[in-house]
């Protein structure tokens, strides 16, 4: 198996899915494979080496309310469970498969367990009688790249302060801005515009401001937990914006007090460096409604083009429910800065 593996599974009447399901599905339909009973079986080509990887799965619940508002779902390699989720939308699910599984073979079983598989007869006017759980479009099977530590000096200002981290030694006699340019073709500032942050705190932003850039950004001087922003891409950051969400405060020493502002709607707290006597609180609540609005929109269509990178920088190690996606189908934090 070659390094970097990635396999793509179509479960659309058109692709290619015959040559690796088991038992638990029912005839293939146009973009879509249900998965029918208790549980469905794969077969998938992890091979017999010591590998890790990482198994997503594109899922649509069989959901009618009130009778029926979600699906279970356990999933398992061989007899060891790997994970379970409820859902009760379309979602991207994602799996870690550890290196220490034991494999019987070339193809190893994946079974989907779904205890919650209902036929439509028994809950609505339908006449299918099929016990229906998810239908599935795409499974994804990507094999975790081996870390390599160690191997390339970069610049000492590329971490801002000389640290020697993740086993890249920094290099004094380096110059960064040279380094960039011929490392990318960009200047450092037009590479650092290519990442945006995705909060926790702002260090991120104040690394961009280093590298002599001001970009505008929805969470770049925020503070926000993981799970606010996926709520609001879920949500499309609908309602940011409303002053009623808007509290300004000041903050900092007597005489040089900053206006922080808190956003209750997604949880957003984040500096504005406008400090005590340049503005009223209420100026600075209507002036930031617009804001919040304007960034909003300008966040959700740049994650659609798919042009940035956005960096969630967080002080803690990431939990791996942080990592890969488990509810939303738009949202995966591409880089995890600990």
């Amino acid at each position: 198996m070659p390094a970097g593996f990635e396999l793509t599974i179509g479960f659309g009447a058109n692709g290619n899915s015959l040559g690796y399901l088991g038992g638990g599905w029912a005839r293939a339909e146009e973009g879509f494979t249900w998965a029918v009973g208790q549980e469905s079986h794969l077969l998938l080509p992890l091979g017999p080496e010591p590998r890790e990887f990482v198994l997503t799965l594109n899922a649509t619940p069989f959901v009618m309310s009130p009778a029926l508002r979600g699906q279970r779902l356990i999933v398992s390699v061989d007899e060891t469970i790997i994970g379970s989720v409820t859902i009760s939308r379309p979602t991207v699910l994602a799996w870690r498969i550890p290196m220490g599984l034991i494999r019987r073979g070339d193809k190893t079983l994946v079974t989907l367990q779904h205890p919650d598989g209902t036929r439509p007869k028994d809950i609505s006017g339908s006449t299918d009688e099929r016990e229906l759980a998810f239908s599935v479009s795409e499974v994804k099977l990507r094999q975790m790249p081996v870390a390599m530590l160690g191997g390339h000096p970069v610049p000492e200002g590329l971490s801002l302060g000389g640290a020697v981290s993740s086993g890249f030694a920094t290099h004094p006699g380096l110059d960064l801005k040279e380094w960039v340019t011929g490392r990318t073709g960009l200047t450092l500032p037009d590479l650092i515009t290519r990442f945006e942050s995705l909060g926790d705190n702002c260090e991120f932003g104040l690394v961009q401001r280093r590298c002599d850039t001001e970009p505008l950004g929805l969470l770049r001087f925020s503070g926000s937990f993981s799970h606010d922003v996926i709520r609001g891409i879920e949500q499309e950051f609908e309602g940011i914006g409303d002053p009623a969400d808007i509290v300004p405060r000041l903050d900092g020493d007597a005489g040089h007090r900053e206006f922080m502002i808190e956003e209750r709607k997604y949880g957003l707290v984040y500096h504005t460096f406008v400090y005590e006597g340049e503005r009223t609180p209420e100026l600075m609540r209507q002036q930031e409604a617009t804001r919040l609005k304007f960034l909003g929109r300008k966040f959700l269509e740049e994650m659609e083009l798919g042009d940035k990178v956005f960096v969630f920088k967080t002080e803690l190690p990431a939990r791996e429910s942080e990592v890969l996606p488990q509810s939303s189908p738009h949202f995966y934090p591409v880089i995890s800065m600990s």
